[in-house]
């Protein structure tokens, strides 16, 4: 009697495709849906809560699939791919539904500093200065805020955009020459949160009240 084929048990299992969907998503790709988010809100495709609620969940969508229900509705949405997100090398900071305090982190390679549904605090007075002289940070705040705090005696430059959000530069103006002068250049979107960059003041109240008056004058 002929006995039926034995199955090769020694047989490699294919891989996933990339549509498949078990594929993981990226840090990476997440942030890319979140912009387009962000981009679908400031063309009024999105209302301020919608776009609250989609952040959240594009943050926590586990695979590629979960990332990409967030924003199938929208055009043009294609799958997120990943892409240069900051300095090669750059040190990556996120407070995720909480709080987080980091003091003198490395800032050779510059930072990227991410807060969502939290408050993401980084002290870097202490920290020793690039040998570039210049520090670049990427910065996003998603329903929550960046506190950047910057020594005296460094030049900031600030690219951010906002959706309903803030980004403010609280930090003393330094009139030392441009060639020895450190620099820090900030980039980054706050959405529906904020980016503040300031001095550490001796009196912490006396740096809050100069930002909820500011925020008041321009009220």
């Amino acid at each position: 009697m002929t006995q039926p084929p034995r199955p090769d048990l020694q047989k490699t299992p294919a891989s996933p495709s990339p549509s498949s969907p078990s594929v993981l998503a990226s840090d990476a790709e997440r942030e890319n849906m979140v912009e387009r988010l962000r981009e679908a809100a400031v063309e009024g495709r999105l209302t301020l809560e919608e776009l609250a609620e989609r952040s959240e969940a594009a943050y926590l969508a586990r695979t590629r699939t979960e990332l990409l229900s967030v924003g199938d509705d929208l055009p043009q949405v294609t799958p997120p791919q990943p892409g240069p997100s900051g300095p090669a090398g750059a040190r990556t900071f996120r407070a995720a539904f909480g709080d987080l305090v980091h003091r003198a982190p490395v800032l050779e390679h510059g930072i990227e500093a991410t807060a969502v549904f939290g408050d993401l605090t980084l002290d870097l007075c202490a920290s020793p200065a690039p040998s570039t002289g210049e520090l670049t940070i990427k910065a996003r705040a998603i329903v929550g805020d960046v506190h950047l705090l910057l020594p005296e005696g460094v030049r900031v430059e600030m690219n951010c955009s906002q959706v309903l959000g803030d980004v403010r530069d609280l930090t003393r103006a330094h009139a030392g020459p441009e060639a020895i002068t450190p620099l820090v250049r900030i980039t980054g979107t706050a959405v529906l949160g904020d980016i503040i960059v300031a001095h550490p003041d001796s009196d912490r109240r006396t740096y809050w009240q100069k930002w909820l008056d500011e925020r008041r004058t321009r009220a």
